[in-house]
C-alpha cells in the first residue's frame, strides 16, 4: 500500500520497499536506510532481534532488494521546540514522504531496478569498513564516498568547532584533485579531448555518485565539466556565468535546492569565493582572502547554526592545502596498497597518526566559538546584501560591520521570558531575563536507558542536542546563571553533563541531600572548578534581577521524588510555581508551610502522574494554567485520567508539551503585556 502522503498519526502500513543499500547505517540493534514506496521515497528504520541478523545487515552489498514488510507509517513532526529541528520541513525539501518504521520482514527478492553504481557504492563502503580501522575508515568513507553513520560524529564535533567540516562535504577540493588526476592520466595517453572526452564526462558521472549525488557534488562536477569544456572549444566564459548555468541545472533538476541548508549553504559559498576572480599567490594574502569568505559567509552561519567559528577562516587556509596534497592523496593510496594485499600498511599507520594529531591540534578551538542566536530573516538577508556590497567597493576593513551589527542586535534583546522545553519524557525550563543579565535553567530532561548488550547499544547524540541546546544557543546564551536539579531523576538531570559542556554554568544548585543521589554523585565527579555547587532549601532565594524563591525541600532528602526542589517566581505579576516530581504528601507540605501561596501558571508535578497534583493543593493555588511536561504516547500514560478531571473540576487550563511543544510566556520591558506561544497546534 502506497500513500500519497504522511499521515497525521501513526498508520499501520503493510507494503513493498525498494531498498537503496549504499544508505544503510547500523547503529546497535537500529538499522536505517533510504528507499522508495512505489515512487515516494522515504526513510526506513529497523530493529533487529539478534547479533546475526545485524551482521548480515552491515553487508550492504547484499541489500540490493524490495522487502515486503508491515509496519507503522510515522507522522512527519514540525519544530516542537523554538530554534529546534523541523523534520517536516527537511523531509518536504528531500521530497521524502516520511519514515516508515518495520516491525516484520515477510519476505525480500533481488532488487533488479536499482542503479548498479548504488550497487558498486554499497560494496565499496563494506570493503573500507571491514580492512581499515574504524577511525581511518570514517575519514575514507566521509571524504571519498560522503558516506557518513554515527561513528563521524565525533569528528563533526571537532572540526565543526573549528568551523572546518565543510572540508568534509564533498566539493571543489576534492572533485577538482580527482578529476585533475583523472585527465592528467588521460592526456599521458597522447589521445585529444575529442577521443577521450566523451569517457571522462561518463567517469565523472560515475564518480558522482559513488560520491553520494549531493547539491555539492553536482555542483561543483558540473563546474568542472563547464569549465573544461568551453576551455576545449575555444569560449572564454566567466566563472560567475558557468555558476549561473549550474544554479539554472540544478534547478531545473531540483526546484527544492535552494530550500536546503546544504544547498543554500554550499551554493552561496560558492558564489562569494568566485566573486575574487584572481586566486591570491602569497601565503599572507591567501590568509586574508580566506577570513574575508568567512566574515561574508558569517550572518548565514548565524542564522544556521546560532553561532560563528572565530578561527574558520584561518583554519581553512591552513587545511584546505593540507587536506589536498597530504591526507586525500594519503587516503586514495592507502586504498590502492591495500587492494596489493598490504592489509596492515605504513600508509595507513602514517595517515592514522597524522589524523589523530590534527584533531588533537584543533580540539582547543573549542573556545574561539562565539554563540550569537539566530537573528531575524530579514537582517539576516540585508547583513549578506551590505557584506557583498562592502565586498564589492573594496572597503573590506568593514567587512566585520555587518555581523557585528547582527550580534549587537541580538546581545540588546529586552525580552523577559520563561519557556517549559519540549524534552520528550521529561522537565526543562528556561527563564531568561533583559540583555541575558541572568539565565536560569531548571533540569535538563534526559533519556533512561535500559540494560542492553554491547551489540546493541547505539551511538546517539543526548536528548538536549536537540532540543534544550539549541533553545539555548538560539536565543544567544553563552552563560548559565544558575542550573537547578529538582531531583536525582535521569529524566529531570541526564543531560545535564552535556548541558555544563556546551555552556559555563556558574552555579549549580541542588536541592538538600541529593548529593545521596547516585546520579547526582556521577554528575558532580565531572563538573568543573569553574561551577560553584549550591545545597539549597526551603526559604533561600537566589538571583538579583530576577528572584527564585525556594518554597522546598525543608528536610534533607536523597534526591528522590519526594525531595524535589520547588521553585516559585514572579515575572511582572505573573506568579509561576515549579514542582518537580513532588508527590501529593509534599504539595500538603508546602501549602500548610505557605498558606497563602498562590500561582497563576503551575508546572504539575510528576508529568501529570495521579501521584502529584492533589485536589488540595491545586484548591489553594488557584491556578489558571496547568504546565504539564511529558512525552508524546509515552509508556505511563502522563497525564492520568484522574489528574486531567481535577484540573477540569477547578477550572485550570491544561497546557501540554507533548501536544502543544515548547510553551513559553515572554513580556517587552517596552510593552510589558504577557504573550503566550506554542511551538505546534494540538
Amino acid at each position: 500500500m502506497a500513500l500519497p502522503q504522511a499521515p497525521e498519526a501513526e498508520k499501520e502500513v503493510s507494503t513493498k520497499i525498494k531498498i537503496y543499500n549504499d544508505t544503510i547505517k547500523v547503529n546497535g540493534d537500529l538499522v536505517s536506510f533510504e528507499g522508495k514506496i512505489d515512487d515516494y521515497k522515504i526513510d526506513g528504520q529497523y530493529q533487529v532481534e539478534n547479533k546475526q541478523e545485524q551482521k548480515s545487515w552491515k553487508r550492504r552489498a547484499n541489500w540490493s532488494k524490495e522487502i515486503q514488510v508491515s509496519g507503522t507509517f510515522l507522522p512527519l513532526e514540525g519544530k516542537r521546540n523554538l530554534h529546534g529541528f523541523d523534520a517536516k520541513w527537511f523531509a518536504f525539501s528531500k521530497h521524502k514522504l516520511g519514515t516508515y518504521r518495520i516491525e516484520e520482514i515477510q519476505n525480500k527478492r533481488p532488487l533488479s531496478g536499482i542503479s548498479f553504481l548504488r550497487q558498486w557504492r554499497a560494496f565499496c563502503i563494506d570493503w573500507v569498513e571491514a580492512n581499515f580501522s574504524s577511525k581511518t575508515a570514517t575519514y575514507i568513507l566521509s571524504l571519498l564516498f560522503g558516506y557518513r553513520d554515527t561513528s563521524f560524529q565525533e569528528i563533526k564535533e571537532v572540526y565543526s568547532s573549528a568551523g572546518i567540516l565543510h572540508l568534509f562535504t564533498i566539493s571543489g577540493m576534492h572533485v577538482y584533485l580527482f578529476y585533475g588526476w583523472l585527465f592528467f592520466f588521460l592526456r599521458r595517453t597522447n589521445l585529444t579531448f575529442g577521443e577521450f572526452g566523451l569517457f571522462f564526462f561518463l567517469l565523472i558521472f560515475v564518480s558522482t555518485i559513488l560520491f553520494g549525488q549531493t547539491i555539492s557534488v553536482w555542483r561543483a562536477s558540473l563546474m568542472y565539466i563547464l569549465r573544461l569544456f568551453f576551455k576545449e572549444i575555444n569560449i572564454k566564459l566567466a566563472s560567475l556565468d558557468r555558476f549561473s548555468i549550474v544554479l539554472f541545472l540544478l534547478l531545473l533538476y531540483d526546484p527544492k535546492t535552494l530550500l536546503q541548508f546544504s544547498g543554500i549553504l554550499s551554493l552561496w559559498m560558492s558564489w562569494v569565493i568566485l566573486l575574487h576572480q584572481s586566486s591570491p599567490k602569497k601565503y599572507g594574502q591567501r590568509l586574508l582572502h580566506s577570513q574575508e569568505i568567512s566574515l561574508l559567509a558569517a550572518p548565514l552561519i548565524m542564522y544556521m547554526f546560532f553561532e560563528v567559528p572565530l578561527l574558520a577562516g584561518l583554519l581553512t587556509a591552513l587545511f584546505v592545502p593540507l587536506f589536498s596534497r597530504i591526507i586525500l592523496p594519503l587516503l586514495v593510496a592507502s586504498c590502492f596498497v591495500n587492494l596489493l594485499g598490504f592489509s596492515h600498511n605504513i600508509l595507513e599507520i602514517v595517515l592514522e597518526k597524522l589524523i589523530i594529531f590534527f584533531e588533537k591540534t584543533l580540539s582547543f578551538t573549542k573556545s574561539f566559538v562565539l554563540t550569537t542566536g539566530q537573528p531575524p530573516l530579514f537582517l539576516t538577508i540585508l547583513a549578506l546584501i551590505a557584506g557583498i556590497y562592502i565586498y564589492q567597493n573594496h572597503r573590506k576593513i568593514c567587512l566585520l560591520l555587518p555581523s557585528f551589527l547582527l550580534i549587537v542586535f541580538q546581545l540588546f534583546s529586552l525580552e523577559t521570558s520563561i519557556a517549559f522545553v519540549d524534552v520528550g519524557q521529561g522537565d526543562s525550563i528556561v527563564i531568561q531575563t533583559p540583555f541575558k543579565q541572568e539565565v536560569y535553567v531548571i533540569d535538563t530532561g534526559g533519556k533512561m536507558n535500559f540494560f542492553q548488550e554491547d551489540w546493541q547499544r547505539r551511538n546517539y547524540r543526548s536528548n538536549a542536542e536537540y532540543t534544550l541546546i539549541p533553545y539555548l544557543k538560539g536565543e544567544g546564551v553563552k552563560k548559565i546563571d544558575g542550573l537547578f536539579i529538582t531531583h536525582g531523576d535521569i529524566d529531570h538531570m541526564g543531560d545535564a553533563q552535556e548541558v555544563m559542556e556546551a555552556f559555563n554554568v556558574k552555579s549549580l544548585y541542588l536541592g538538600k541531600g541529593s548529593f545521596q543521589s547516585e546520579n547526582i554523585k556521577k554528575l558532580l565527579k565531572n563538573t568543573t572548578k569553574n561551577t560553584v555547587i549550591e545545597e539549597i532549601g526551603s526559604k533561600d532565594h537566589v538571583g538579583k534581577k530576577l528572584k527564585l524563591h525556594i518554597l522546598g525541600p525543608e528536610h534533607v532528602g536523597k534526591g528522590e521524588n519526594e525531595d524535589s526542589l520547588v521553585i516559585a517566581t514572579t515575572i511582572y505579576g505573573t506568579n509561576f510555581v515549579m514542582t518537580g516530581d513532588l508527590g501529593q504528601e509534599g504539595e500538603k507540605k508546602v501549602i500548610k508551610d505557605y498558606p497563602h501561596l498562590q500561582a497563576d501558571v503551575l508546572k504539575l508535578g510528576h508529568h501529570g502522574s495521579h501521584t502529584s497534583s492533589a485536589p488540595e493543593f491545586i484548591e489553594q493555588l488557584q491556578p489558571k494554567q496547568g504546565i504539564i511536561s511529558c512525552g508524546e504516547n509515552n509508556r505511563f500514560g502522563h497525564p492520568h485520567p484522574e489528574v486531567m478531571d481535577t484540573l477540569q473540576d477547578y477550572g485550570v487550563k491544561a497546557l501540554r508539551t507533548d501536544k502543544q511543544g515548547m510553551l513559553r510566556y515572554s513580556w517587552s520591558t517596552l510593552t510589558p503585556k504577557m504573550q503566550i506561544t506554542t511551538q505546534k497546534q494540538d
